[in-house]
């Protein structure tokens, strides 16, 4: 039997939802739908289950005020089909507590999943209606991760929001202080004014930084008193008009235009440039990947790119020629100015105007990307190092985690891959550094960051251990783990540079020199 398609119609031929399983478009199956009632003719007063066209097939039950029909080709086991169609019925029964077409739209797509469940390209899978309905409530591995995910980052985000108040509270607490500063010494001179100043702090309040900003600053402010003014008006400014009997506080310039001064301080620095010689091509590649707490691969994936740096118009007239064999699994783009098929035959990058040259204005020039994504579970190809965790829960309401890594083997060797970061959600641990003291502990805002230090140089696998306060060890998770590796040339894909040629009229073929740099890091490198 061959199911064209299965519907859900009203006794008019009004299409309500349907599923197509080979190739139907739309107008086609509502053109069937529509002519369905016209077939029925007498014989929707008896028991009659099928009608035919010169075409089609029409196997069918009235339920309630609707129908459901399988279209099926005129060749089909009619015996079959109506084994089918009894399926379809008791699942949409099952799925829907009445029989009306507002009750179809709201349950539309548990009834398609469950259609797809039942149908395969055509043909009826051997299931029953207890089986079809387990299939629609088995969970999602990937929900599961997506919403604890989308925990820590509500986790993270309040703890911002605490953070956020607190600051807020004690920027009001010392605009408060420095009012009492104002109105409270009006009438004394300035140094008795600092003299409070310094003292003011109380037992229970630290000042922050700012407060702190605003001390340093205030010293200094009695040279920008304002003097007295005897006579005359200023544009723009009312006089101030004091009250009788009451002295009058010196003015002083605000306090809050100082700590502007310090904000290009906090800034971060700007990464330095890499030196470019001449020509310099910049191989980055990122990798991401979830892995059980047992070790296994789930999924992963390295994005890359190539870009080129020229800075000498004489080195701009070139191609690049790649020594690699692409492989099948891999994705590549190349930039809309480069010739496309010259990388896919010769494995050259150049213009597609053979006559032009590269940009030799020293900026970076992405002319290649690709994506590789491991088509098997459990493939460690693409993953630099690999982790495994084993949680002990303890009677005293603590976690034992031992972290088992171990590193790739094209990573084990000098300059390479040397430190690792592993972040666990988590406030409050302790490392046991009995077996390696190449591993670190740091608290950081998101967690506690473990830093394990050469790796490729002295532990190219090992462990280490460490006790977290938790009553459940789903807080541990997802970990995150962290490296990058720069100035080396151990990628990950296979795609190599194997020389640079010019194009030049006197010099046309002839090698030209270049540099080479290359960078790994991590993006979403999860173990769930």
């Amino acid at each position: 039997m061959v199911v064209l398609a299965a519907s859900i119609c009203t006794r008019s031929g009004k299409a309500i939802i349907s599923r197509q399983f080979r190739e139907m478009t739309k107008e086609r199956v509502t053109a069937l739908l529509a002519a369905f009632p016209s077939l029925l003719g007498d014989s929707a007063k008896h028991q009659h289950t099928t009608v035919e066209d010169e075409h089609v097939r029409y196997v069918y039950q009235p339920l309630e005020e609707l129908y459901v029909v399988l279209i099926t080709n005129r060749q089909s086991n009619i015996l079959q089909d109506i084994d089918t169609l009894h399926l379809f019925t008791q699942t949409i029964t099952s799925l829907s507590r009445s029989i009306d077409e507002r009750e179809i739209f709201d349950n539309c797509f548990e009834i398609l999943s469950a259609f797809d469940e039942i149908i395969n390209l055509g043909y009826k899978e051997n299931l029953t209606t207890a089986q079809v309905l387990t299939f629609l409530e088995m969970d999602s591995h990937e929900e599961k991760i997506q919403e604890i995910i989308e925990k820590n980052k509500e986790l993270e985000a309040t703890e911002e929001r605490k953070r956020r108040a607190k600051e807020i509270q004690r920027k009001e607490l010392a605009r408060k202080n420095m009012e009492q500063f104002g109105s409270g010494f009006g009438g004394a001179g300035y140094d008795n004014g600092s003299a409070y100043l310094n003292q003011a702090q109380t037992p229970s309040y630290t000042p922050t930084p700012s407060l702190q900003q605003h001390q340093q600053y205030a010293e200094p402010a009695p040279q920008r008193v304002a003097p007295p003014r005897a006579h005359g008006l200023q544009l723009g400014k009312k006089p101030a008009r004091p009250l009788d009997g009451v002295s009058q506080p010196l003015l002083v310039e605000p306090l809050a235009q100082p700590v502007k001064r310090q904000q290009p301080q906090e800034q971060s620095p700007v990464k330095e440039k890499t030196p470019n010689n001449g020509i310099l091509i910049t191989i980055s590649e990122k990798v991401s990947a979830q892995i059980t707490r047992e070790g296994e691969v789930k999924q992963s994936e390295v994005k890359g790119d190539l870009q080129l740096r020229i800075n000498d118009a004489s080195l701009a007239h070139s191609q690049i020629v790649l020594d690699f064999a692409k492989n099948p699994s891999t994705q590549y783009k190349t930039h809309p100015f480069v010739d496309k098929n010259l990388f896919n035959r010769d494995n050259k990058i150049g213009l597609k105007d053979a006559t032009k040259q590269f940009p030799s204005n020293d900026q970076s020039l992405g002319v290649l990307r690709w994506r590789q994504i491991s088509r098997q579970e459990d493939d460690t190809s693409l993953l630099p190092v690999t982790l495994s965790t084993w949680v002990n829960n303890h009677d005293d309401g603590t976690i034992g985690v031992t972290v088992e890594y171990e590193l790739h083997d094209g990573f084990q060797k000098e300059h390479s891959l040397d430190e690792v970061y592993l972040l666990v959600p988590i406030t409050q641990a302790s490392l046991n550094t009995d077996e390696n003291d190449n591993v670190q502990m740091t608290f950081v805002e998101d967690g506690v960051l473990f830093k394990i230090s050469h790796v490729a140089s002295k532990f190219p696998s090992g462990s280490f251990e460490f006790v977290a306060q938790a009553d459940d060890d789903e807080v541990l998770f997802p970990m995150e783990l962290r490296f990058e590796l720069e100035n080396n040339v151990d990628n990950l894909s296979t795609v190599a540079v194997g020389s640079i040629v010019s194009l030049g009229e006197d010099t046309e073929g002839e090698e030209l020199p270049y540099d080479l740099y290359y960078n790994l890091s991590t993006e979403g490198y999860y173990v769930v």
